[in-house]
């Protein structure tokens, strides 16, 4: 995965999880968002685009064990919403399409 596509995989993340707002998503219902837009939606790679999102402010994530499975909710933040909104300047490291 290149740089661009990084980029724009988290700029879809932080749009799937304004959809759900003030709901969380697992990391697996991103996972199947990203899958059917013909992104890299792996698991690690979900993961890991959270964990780089989270270190931003953009979302909070929590670990859940629910029924044995392992997930991760992720949740976004005001400041994730200010970015989508133009409300903030944008980040480098996330392409956000308005």
């Amino acid at each position: 995965m290149n740089n661009k596509e990084a980029k724009e995989i988290r700029g879809f993340i932080l749009t799937i999880l304004k959809v759900q707002y003030p709901s969380p998503a697992s990391d697996r219902l991103i996972s199947l968002t990203l899958n059917d837009s013909q992104m890299d939606g792996s698991l690690p790679q979900i993961r890991r685009h959270l964990h780089y999102l989270e270190e931003k402010g953009y979302v909070r994530t929590e670990e859940g064990n629910e029924l044995g499975i392992q997930r991760t909710m992720a949740t976004l933040t005001a400041k994730g919403i200010d970015l989508l909104d133009g409300n903030i300047p944008d980040d480098p490291g996330v392409l956000v399409i308005r």
